[in-house]
């Protein structure tokens, strides 16, 4: 397939202050990693499904992609321009997906999960296929799972997680609490693990194909410090909300990032944020990647 010239990687959106802080961040990338990126024109994309590769550099491509701490599907996006009908037709419902995404010499996997929808519209010359994907559990259902008097919620969350049929890559409870009598499972999985994480004061998501469930605080130190040097754009937003669990309402307090896009950022990754302000180490929450003609950036949450 041959890239057809569109005015697509034309960054128009960019206000000229940004332009020249992207290119200041460009310029001093190679400080830290292999290769400096050309800016966002030096980003690149790869998305693999099955027997089919998309790669930015050969294709125009999009997609956004949302994360979170919960066991809410996520769904991501990616828009394909003028692609063959017959790559198209070998593009599954339900297949494996990934996408892989950053720089020339630094890229890495911003999504893991399936296929969830393919369509295709015409607008002018130009034809688009939609992928939708999802980072989804594969059991949505629990019947009747029975647990003695005196179980402790830590032990049933953990027999819960075995039937979501993806496997568990941390499991560790912040809190325990003993049920005094016999507890029954059944319906809706996903909110009767939400019930057993509360109760363990953790969160349970998806990332990247695998579950985790901890408390956000047991991170991953990521070894990455964001500043203007490494991507940030404009200055942290802060925000601040109130969370009740069990009874207990807490305050989070935390900051808004964006960042040229940087696969290394996911739930639970640790980060070092360095701003006016701001000078801490900070736990990612939420966020979403973005790839398109205007934007490559990373958006996050982080809380302290």
């Amino acid at each position: 397939m041959s890239k057809q010239p569109t005015s697509r990687r034309v960054s128009d959106a960019f206000t000229p202050e940004v332009v020249t802080q992207l290119i200041q961040s460009a310029d001093k990338w190679g400080k830290d990693y292999a290769k400096a990126p050309d800016g966002v024109f030096g980003s690149v994309a790869t998305v693999r499904t099955g027997s089919v590769t998309l790669q930015s550099d050969e294709i125009d491509l999009e997609f956004s992609i949302p994360f979170d701490d919960d066991l809410n599907p996520n769904e991501g996006e990616v828009v394909a321009y003028n692609l063959t009908d017959s790559t198209i037709n070998q593009i599954k419902y339900h297949a494996p997906i990934t996408v892989e995404a950053g720089y020339k010499g630094d890229t890495g996997v911003v999504f893991s999960g399936y296929v969830s929808k393919v369509s295709t519209s015409y607008s002018g010359a130009d034809k688009a296929t939609t992928i939708k994907m999802l980072d989804d559990i594969a059991t949505h259902t629990v019947e009747s799972l029975s647990f003695a008097a005196g179980s402790k919620a830590s032990y049933i969350l953990r027999q819960l997680l075995s039937k979501t049929g993806l496997p568990i890559a941390v499991f560790k409870v912040q809190e325990d609490y003993t049920y005094k009598d016999a507890q029954t499972v059944d319906g809706d999985l996903m909110q009767a693990i939400k019930t057993q994480a509360d109760a363990c004061n953790i969160s349970v998501y998806v990332c990247k194909g695998k579950i985790y469930a901890r408390n956000l605080k047991d991170g991953d130190d990521l070894h990455f410090l964001a500043t203007a040097d490494t991507g940030l754009i404009n200055s942290p937003e802060p925000f601040e909300e109130e969370q009740t669990v069990n009874n207990t309402t807490r305050t989070v307090n935390g900051y808004r990032l964006t960042m040229l896009l940087q696969h290394r950022l996911y739930t639970g990754g640790i980060v070092q944020v360095q701003a006016q302000g701001v000078n801490g180490s900070y736990r990612v929450r939420s966020g979403t990647h973005t790839f398109n003609s205007t934007d490559c950036t990373t958006e996050v949450e982080v809380v302290a």
